[in-house]
């Protein structure tokens, strides 16, 4: 046995070495690409700069030269020592900035960077030597224990199976303890449903069944019923990038049970919350996020799954009396996130961000906290506090670009909040600088109730934002509302968008929608260039999130970012 093992390894010998030689020319092609894209940054910064220093290329030819020479470039192929003039011959690229083109030399990448390509190769030759001393001694062990063993050991089928479900449990933990300690999380979700079952049937073996078929990938699930009306279940081992689409498919499947049971069920009668958190995270504080992110979902009409995450930020909660005496003294502070243009990429405007000063975890985003405040008069004295300073940026920094304010629910119809802010607006004679967002949501279920808030708004030549659109269902009763200027997509809808076709399908319906109403629409929390590229070509006219800028501390750095 050992020696036809020993033979095969000997002829896998030719194989492993046209890895090494196709691994080692990997590495160096990605390598050089890198160091290629460097130098192109390089060169469009210098061009940049010579443009914004007027350097006139015949007139200032000398300090061109110095300048060019400082990055690593020449105006002119300078010649090689006599023995690699063949060998080594300088590169010409052309940079352009604006109206100035500039052509620019410098010697070969592999030549510039040599340093880096000797340190690759030896770290991959190292290794694969390593590797292979290490292959030579388990090959020798192996060699030892069958000479120095009586006969083979057999073991019962069972106890086979026993070893096999050890060892996998043990490799999960370790996995998850180091390695996948960042890249995968565990995920909780509790849910609920408004349908009955079967009396006789075994609904926690069922859902067990049913979910371990679905996703054969997640090999440790545990399922439990709380009541005839509950259910948790718990995922190990989850990617961080599949969280979502988890969270997705597990709703549909105990959407599907609860239809095949009842007919009559629809997606509102299910609800599901979920929390992800990494191994070693406190039980009780998975669970109380989880039963919030259930909440969530349970108090919205279209919103029918939820998803919030155990981090250190979220572990610590202000009371609602903390928040507010932080507000009263002025611990806080607003940043603000501009709005690209997706086609000229200029700044279209900036949503306002608040941030609440704790004193041990620092600033915490309003997320963190803006559930403890629930009372009409804590509602009413943040978002003056919030508001006031605003204004006072507003008035300092004359800027034809807008400021988007987020406000507390509650004061949308408080004839208070309304009173005062027309009383300050009429004193700072403001016009077109404030937009306020409301949610879909809020919008559809409050409509005759906004009507005095609308005239307000109008009156004084102020905007209003759709926020968190879901879908174009809703799109058509904002047709009398002249207020109403834009929409923004929800987070869902643009989180992973390049990958959701059935996302693409609904962004793309509130695109046309947005257009027969002449209402652009925009992206939120845009992460990454795939959904970039996607939400350009479904027609979305801006967009926001940490792929173009991190919210900015001072609205003067956001109006000339």
């Amino acid at each position: 046995m050992f020696k036809g093992r020993y033979w095969l390894s000997n002829h896998l010998k030719p194989v492993c070495l046209a890895l090494l030689i196709i691994l080692l020319i990997g590495f160096n092609f990605i390598l050089s690409n890198a160091l290629h894209l460097k130098i192109y940054r390089a060169g469009h910064q210098l061009v940049k700069q010579v443009y914004e220093l007027q350097l006139n290329a015949p007139l200032d030819q000398k300090t061109l030269a110095v300048l060019v020479k400082s990055n690593g470039f020449t105006l002119s192929a300078e010649p090689s020592s006599g023995h690699f003039k063949n060998l080594v011959k300088p590169e010409l690229k052309v940079f352009s900035y604006k109206t100035l083109n500039l052509g620019l030399y410098h010697p070969p990448v592999w030549i510039m960077e040599s340093y880096l390509f000797i340190l690759l190769n030896l770290i991959v030759l190292g290794a694969a030597s390593s590797l292979y001393r290490w292959g030579n001694a388990v090959n020798l062990k192996q060699l030892k224990q069958l000479n120095s063993q009586p006969k083979e050991l057999k073991l019962p089928s069972d106890t086979c199976d026993r070893v096999d479900i050890v060892k996998t449990v043990k490799s999960d933990e370790l996995g998850s303890l180091y390695a996948a300690a960042e890249q995968y999380h565990s995920l909780f979700i509790l849910v609920s449903w408004d349908c009955e079952f079967d009396k006789n049937t075994d609904l926690e073996t069922s859902f067990k069944v049913l979910i371990l078929k679905s996703v054969p990938e997640i090999k440790k699930i545990a399922v439990k019923v709380i009541n005839p009306e509950q259910l948790t279940i718990t995922l190990y081992n989850v990617p961080i990038a599949e969280l979502d689409r988890y969270t997705e498919r597990l709703y549909k499947i105990i959407f599907n049970v609860c239809q095949s049971h009842q007919k009559n069920t629809t997606r509102k009668h299910v609800k599901l919350g979920a929390c992800n958190f990494r191994l070693g995270a406190d039980q009780s504080k998975v669970l109380q996020i989880a039963k919030a992110a259930l909440t969530l979902s349970q108090n919205s009409m279209l919103l029918h799954r939820h998803r919030l995450a155990l981090s250190k930020s979220q572990e610590v909660l202000f009371c609602n009396e903390q928040v507010i005496n932080n507000i009263k003294k002025n611990k806080f502070m607003l940043s603000f996130q501009p709005v690209f243009d997706l086609i000229s990429g200029d700044i279209i405007q900036h949503e306002a961000l608040i941030r609440v000063r704790h004193d041990m975890h620092g600033l915490l985003a309003a997320q963190y906290f803006i559930n403890q405040v629930e009372s009409k008069n804590d509602a009413l004295i943040l978002d003056k506090a919030v508001l006031s300073q605003i204004l006072t940026l507003v008035m300092a920094e004359k800027s034809p670009l807008s400021v988007s304010i987020n406000m507390h629910p509650n004061n949308w119809l408080n004839e208070e909040f309304w009173s005062w802010l027309s009383t300050q607006m009429d004193r700072l004679n403001l016009s077109c600088q404030l937009q306020f967002e409301m949610s879909e949501a809020f919008f559809c279920n409050n409509k005759d109730a906004l009507a005095n808030t609308l005239n307000i708004i109008k009156k004084h030549r102020s905007n209003i934002i759709i926020d968190n659109v879901k879908t174009s269902e809703n799109i058509p009763l904002l047709i009398h509302c002249e207020e109403v200027i834009g929409l923004k997509l929800s987070y869902d809808l643009v989180h992973l968008v390049n990958e959701k076709s059935h996302n693409q399908k609904c962004i793309k319906n509130i695109v046309n929608a947005g257009k027969m109403l002449n209402l652009p629409v925009y992206a939120v929390g845009v992460e990454t260039q795939k959904e970039l590229i996607m939400l350009t070509q479904l027609g979305v006219a801006g967009a926001q999130g940490f792929y173009f800028s991190e919210p900015l501390q001072e609205l003067t750095q956001a109006v000339f970012h």
